[in-house]
């Protein structure tokens, strides 16, 4: 399982997610309607932040889920422990 967790940002006031910034994406500029963040992509994770809360959410249920299968492929044959579905 990845330990990355990839999140489309976009943009609060046109929800557009095509964006230019400078190298250390301290400003960052909407394409589409050119709404500045001068804080930059931390101002712009502000904005996304329901997106990105989904996005961690799902991760740590797939997390929990892999851990379980695999805890279950583990004592697969072990006749004094069963799981629950």
């Amino acid at each position: 399982m990845s330990t990355e967790i990839n999140v489309t940002l976009y943009c609060p006031i046109c929800g557009q997610s095509d964006f230019e910034c400078n190298d250390n994406k301290s400003y960052v500029k909407c394409n589409n309607c050119e709404r500045e963040f001068h804080g930059g992509i931390d101002e712009l994770a502000e904005f996304n932040h329901a997106e990105i809360e989904n996005e961690v959410q799902k991760y740590g249920q797939a997390l929990l889920d892999d851990f379980a299968k695999n805890l279950e492929r583990k004592f697969k044959n072990n006749i004094h422990l069963k799981f629950k579905k």
